[in-house]
């Protein structure tokens, strides 16, 4: 049945339970703002945070195309272009050669690469400390769930990997 053009918000048990979620999400979605804005302060003062979200994507990947770092990131080209000058500008990324010779491609540059280590060691503590008094079974059920939430297929599989390889031997982290 629709409503005002969408679907019937459910009632009853499922609503609540998609308000928690909701809520949960918003508040993961605040606090994950809050962490870039102050990754790009400390990377570089004044840094906003979408360059230091294809800062980020970069230290993933390893050097991309921009139209590639693009995609990755679901922005428009012009948008990432203008990232990737202001993180030029400031010393954060290197433009290389591609294999090819002929495509320009674009990685950190190791004035960015220690203190995104950094924060990465960082991140991963405090989510570790977070988890650590959970059971291994929960955290792989999170891994699982999130995976599936943001329909990422690879990290599911790798979530199953970890599962299969690890099952009695503690932290999957």
């Amino acid at each position: 049945m629709e409503h005002r053009g969408g679907p019937e918000i459910p009632r009853g048990r499922d609503h609540r339970v998609e308000d928690v979620l909701h809520e949960a999400l918003a508040e993961l979605t605040l606090q994950g703002h809050a962490y870039l804005a102050a990754l790009a302060e400390r990377v570089s003062p004044g840094l906003a945070r979408g360059p230091v979200e294809a800062l980020l994507r970069l230290r993933r990947t390893g050097p991309l195309r921009v139209a590639d770092l693009a995609a990755q990131l679901r922005l428009d080209e012009e948008t990432t272009r203008s990232y990737v000058t202001e993180l030029d500008r400031r010393g954060l990324v290197d433009r290389l050669a591609g294999p090819d010779g002929h495509a320009l491609l674009v990685g950190v540059s190791a004035a960015a690469s220690e203190p995104l280590e950094l924060a990465e060691v960082e991140r991963r503590g405090r989510m570790l400390d977070s988890l650590m008094d959970w059971p291994l079974e929960d955290r792989q059920h999170l891994a699982r769930l999130l995976s599936r939430f943001v329909d990422r297929d690879d990290l599911a599989a790798q979530v199953a990997a970890l599962s299969a390889s690890l099952p009695d031997r503690g932290p999957i982290w």
